[in-house]
């Protein structure tokens, strides 16, 4: 029994060294020592023999109890005929404390054995603390303001760098957009004889044949306001203020309106018959109309002319 007990010992310390040159695990920090919220990197480093299998390990619930900020892809290569496997992550914890990382287990096989082994890391302690605050001290700035020299010649250089601009600006309007004004040259403006003016606007009227196309009531108010527009410039009458009636009593007092009176009064009156007692005259009514209006200005306007001439004659 003795002996048996003294080769089983003997089998385990040679077995442990072996295992411990075929793999080792290590576990490690940038320091020991953090302000709360800063960036912890931690790494697994994993070295093992050629005859080694790594069964892939998962160990985020080993750093459940800080906040992983970013999982770092996996880092292989050989090193002195082993390999090398880093695991990096960047914690982070908020809170003041003394935290620790567990260990972590690691499992692997060997060709000589199949069997599923484990091998652990070294677990980590942490200090998390505060920045340390003098309350009695005045709150400073980390680092004082850097004061920057003023550059002059920067300066002269965008204000010249404006001006030019500007004048470009001046010259471009200048060319392409600024219209020059022409002198406008003023017109001789043709001032018709009444008369004239009269029969051209009758003519006008006539050619558009309102009182054809139905418009008899509009036709007779344009037909009138030609003629009461040409008394007034005629005879100087208000003709377009006055009823018929009183138009025709200062007619009766200029002589040579005198004989127009009854043709006007026969012209006016049908005129009103139809703006304003809705009476719908004949064709031949209509028609009639425009004779008269255009007998009433030439009966006027050959009168002046008439007096014109006998003017030039004894001059």
């Amino acid at each position: 029994m003795v002996k048996f007990l003294l080769k089983f010992i003997l089998s385990v310390l040679i077995i442990v060294p072996v295992y411990a040159q075929e793999i080792s695990v290590k576990a490690f920090t940038d320091s020991s020592d953090y302000l709360i919220g800063d960036h912890i990197n931690f790494t697994l480093l994993i070295n093992h023999a050629d005859n080694v299998g790594i069964v892939t390990p998962f160990f985020r619930d080993s750093l459940k109890t800080f906040e992983i900020i970013k999982e770092l892809p996996v880092e292989k290569k050989k090193v002195e005929n082993r390999n090398e496997i880093r695991y990096k992550y960047v914690l982070s914890y908020f809170d003041s404390a003394e935290v620790t990382i567990p260990q972590i287990r690691i499992f692997y096989r060997t060709k000589a054995d199949t069997s599923l082994n484990a091998i652990q890391s070294d677990s980590l302690t942490l200090r998390i603390h505060k920045l340390s605050v003098k309350v009695e001290e005045d709150i400073k700035d980390v680092k004082p303001p850097v004061r920057i020299p003023f550059d002059w010649l920067t300066l002269i250089l965008w204000i010249l760098a404006g001006i030019a601009l500007l004048v470009i600006a001046y010259f471009l309007y200048k060319k392409y957009f600024h219209k020059k004004k022409v002198e406008e040259i003023s017109k001789p403006v043709i001032v018709l004889p009444p008369h004239e003016e009269a029969l051209m606007r009758l003519d006008q009227l006539d050619r558009e044949q309102l009182w054809q196309k139905g418009y008899i009531k509009e036709y007779h108010s344009r037909i009138t306001e030609i003629i009461r527009e040409y008394f007034e410039k005629r005879f100087g009458l208000p003709a377009l203020e006055l009823p018929t009636s009183e138009q025709l009593t200062l007619l009766k007092r200029i002589p040579d309106a005198k004989q127009i009176l009854e043709l006007t009064e026969s012209f006016l009156t049908n005129a009103d018959l139809v703006k304003f007692a809705r009476f719908v005259p004949m064709d031949g009514v209509n028609a009639e109309m425009m004779k008269q209006a255009i007998e009433i200005v030439n009966r006027t306007a050959q009168k002046k002319l008439e007096q014109q001439g006998v003017a030039g004659n004894v001059s």
